[in-house]
């Protein structure tokens, strides 16, 4: 067995080795969900895994787990206790002998040189002196786990558990954890004291999931891009090259919308990888001092033949001398107001106009977009920002434009509010702190 100086909790979150860590959970789903992706991790890493914890969890546990290994994979892995036969809870709480049962469970994984993990649901009773007994019952497991590199994870029911027991408990676990965060315990005597937040496992786990599929698409849609483009930019050459051959105007107006037809698709590609980009590289959200004017003339360009294609009239006012500046990333200030005008061009009927403003204002830019087309219910609204949620089945999307909207603006320590009435239109503001 080799000695690790840190143990993965995730493919992408580690602990020091032999973190010992307490979890105060309040949803029981949660809990099922955070064991599952300490599991799941423990058999990626060929560990074994001991589960203490009531027959009910257990059988939730194997449930989920099933939906990702094989029944085979578990038995070899996971090894079950029964909560109430490991604490003796028929009996009073004595910290020794269930010290003594713990070190009977690990000492056969020792002595083979196997590495493993620890889950454990505390079961205990209200007793007198309480307090002080979890405190020397988990003083002795931090002691006697810290220095083996297992990775051991103590449950507790928050509705079970008063104030003085979790504030003892935190004196004995370097990491707490809740079913969302895990954060460095503050009573914990740490060797640094580097505070840190992470998400819990479940959510670590499911972002993990997310950035990877992603990267899967990014990946896809940059082979599509390469094989796509190379003819769109040849049928735009040559487009161009009958244009100036062409003397009767009806054709011409062909050939211009289908100058206009390979400009938005190329447009649309680089829309879906700068999105795609953002979600998948930190670089991208480094934000450094910008002219918003420039930017805004790039996009209204493709706009406008974007408007052209739909047979709406955009028509934009830029109220800005070019010399104001934006602390922002270039390609994130696009997509907001990419997306923001592309959305209320999608969502107005053919001959009806988009507006679209951009002045300063007590030290802020402000983009403000108006529609007259579907418009929104209430309950549209009230969804409007959430990650694949589509307001309208009937329009092409793929539901994260607004989503990505939401995150990039608060990443510019903006905001950004929507105003709507179905069929009427919408009208959509933001607010963006400006440097000079």
């Amino acid at each position: 067995m080799t000695r690790q100086s840190s143990i993965p909790l995730t493919s992408k979150f580690h602990v020091q080795n032999g973190s010992h860590i307490l979890y105060f959970y309040n949803d029981t789903e949660k809990y099922i969900s955070n064991a599952v992706s300490f599991i799941i991790m423990g058999i990626n890493l060929d560990q074994r895994v001991i589960i203490i914890d009531t027959s009910d969890h257990f059988e939730r546990m194997t449930e989920a787990l099933r939906q990702e290994v094989t029944d085979e994979r578990i038995r070899q892995y996971v090894h079950y206790i029964n909560q109430t036969e490991f604490y003796d809870m028929h009996e009073d709480f004595h910290f020794s002998r269930i010290l003594l049962n713990l070190n009977q469970i690990i000492a056969p994984y020792l002595e083979d040189q196997v590495d493993m993990r620890l889950w454990g649901q505390v079961g205990w009773k209200e007793q007198p002196d309480m307090p002080e007994k979890i405190h020397a019952y988990e003083h002795g497991c931090d002691i006697s786990l810290s220095g083996l590199g297992f990775v051991t994870v103590c449950g507790y029911d928050a509705s079970n558990v008063n104030a003085a027991v979790l504030l003892e408990a935190m004196k004995t676990h370097p990491y707490l954890m809740t079913d969302d965060k895990l954060v460095l315990s503050s009573l914990y005597n740490h060797k640094s004291n580097h505070a840190v937040t992470y998400p819990a496992l479940a959510v670590q786990k499911e972002m993990e999931s997310e950035m990877d599929l992603y990267r899967q698409k990014l990946d896809f849609v940059h082979v599509v891009s390469h094989e796509v483009r190379n003819p769109l930019t040849v049928i735009k050459a040559y487009s161009s090259l009958l244009m100036s051959k062409v003397q009767d105007q009806e054709d011409r107006d062909k050939l211009k919308a289908i100058r206009d037809y390979v400009a938005l698709i190329d447009n649309e590609i680089s829309h879906i990888i700068s999105t795609e980009q953002m979600l998948t590289t930190d670089a991208l959200w480094r934000r450094r001092l910008t002219v918003p004017k420039e930017l805004l003339l790039d996009v209204m360009e493709i706009m406008e033949v974007k408007a052209r294609t739909q047979n709406i009239a955009l028509h934009h006012e830029i109220r800005l001398n070019g010399r104001e500046t934006l602390l922002s990333n270039a390609t994130g200030f696009k997509l907001i107001v990419s997306n923001i005008i592309s959305n209320a061009i999608k969502y107005s009927d053919e001959g009806k106009p988009v507006d679209f403003k951009a002045y300063r204002e007590t030290g802020q830019l402000v983009l403000v977009t108006q529609d007259y087309g579907v418009g929104m219910t209430d309950n549209q609204l009230s969804r409007l920002f959430q990650k694949y949620e589509k307001t309208n089945e009937q329009r092409g999307g793929q539901g994260i434009g607004l989503f990505m909207v939401k995150q990039l603006v608060e990443h510019h320590h903006g905001d950004i509010t929507v105003e709507s009435r179905l069929d009427e239109g919408t009208k959509v503001t933001v607010r963006l702190p400006m440097q000079g």
